[in-house]
């Protein structure tokens, strides 16, 4: 047998194993939550400009593909206009995800995000996994003002 011919399966297993990492390459990204633990109705808009509803109580999904913003707004039930906006810088990098939070005072030892900013509040980054949004409020807000 020549040796083109016993290096035929190591080539197409070399083939086989370039293309699936190729193709894994292009769809890197992640899929985060976004958790509405308040009685607003939450919408929430990645950069891609695709908007989900998050209704009160319950979870919505969100895809991470690039670096990017995503934008969240709370409503009132019966209300028009937001009640609370906030936009919020994110990292994609391969499958990590994260929201660009806090300051880097620590970036290198702790990695970044490590100290939240008072901005945030009632939102909380990145918990309970990286990239992941959770709104928590007991909606004194939406109260009828007596």
């Amino acid at each position: 047998m020549n040796t083109a011919m016993r290096r035929l399966p190591f080539l197409a297993l070399t083939a086989f194993l370039g293309s699936t990492f190729l193709a894994g390459a292009a769809e890197a990204g992640c899929g985060r939550h976004v958790y509405n633990r308040s009685p607003y109705t939450l919408m929430v808009t990645p950069t891609d400009g695709s908007s989900i509803t998050v209704r009160p109580r319950s979870i919505g999904s969100i895809r991470m593909v690039e670096p990017g913003q995503v934008d969240v707004a709370a409503f009132c039930p019966g209300a028009g206009a937001p009640i609370l906006q906030r936009s919020f810088s994110y990292e994609a990098v391969q499958d990590r995800c994260f929201f660009e939070v806090g300051d880097r005072f620590f970036d290198r030892e702790l990695g970044n995000g490590f100290l939240p900013r008072r901005s945030d509040a009632p939102f909380t980054l990145n918990n309970p996994r990286q990239g992941d949004l959770v709104l928590f409020s007991n909606g004194d807000a939406c109260l009828p003002l007596r």
